[in-house]
């Protein structure tokens, strides 16, 4: 039933607006928007082992595209504890797909060589630079 309700509400296009009240001075109130968008978060989890993986947890996608993910990032330094532990518990339950995430391995420079190379063509001419 709880999943049903989050879905409702998220479906109301309520999470703009409470990405919204994460910049608001009132602790409280930053506190509450954090619980409600984790609750969201994790009706959509639940949506997401329902299609066995196939599907991305949509309300999470609708905090990255109105910038809910850069404030929740930056409570991550909030002086109350228990936002800073909630923003941080979001992020890590929902918005973390491991260190390597996003790397394109053709543009990771090799770290078992210990130097950068640039390719063949870019070695330095043996009698120096030409002016």
């Amino acid at each position: 039933m709880i999943n049903f309700s989050c879905r409702y509400i998220a479906s109301q296009d309520t999470l703009r607006p409470l990405c919204d009240l994460l910049s608001v001075a009132d602790a409280k109130i930053v506190e509450v928007a954090l619980t409600g968008i984790e609750n969201i978060l994790r009706a959509g989890e639940e949506a997401v082992k329902e299609s066995n993986g196939t599907v991305v947890n949509p309300y999470a996608m609708q905090i990255e595209e109105c910038f809910g993910l850069d404030k929740i990032e930056y409570l991550q330094q909030h002086e109350n504890k228990i936002i800073y532990k909630k923003a941080y518990d979001i992020i890590e339950n929902f918005f973390n797909e491991g260190d390597d995430a996003g790397i394109d391995s053709a543009v990771q420079p090799d770290s078992t060589s210990g130097s950068y190379a640039f390719g063949a063509a870019a070695a330095t001419p043996q009698n120096g630079f030409a002016l």
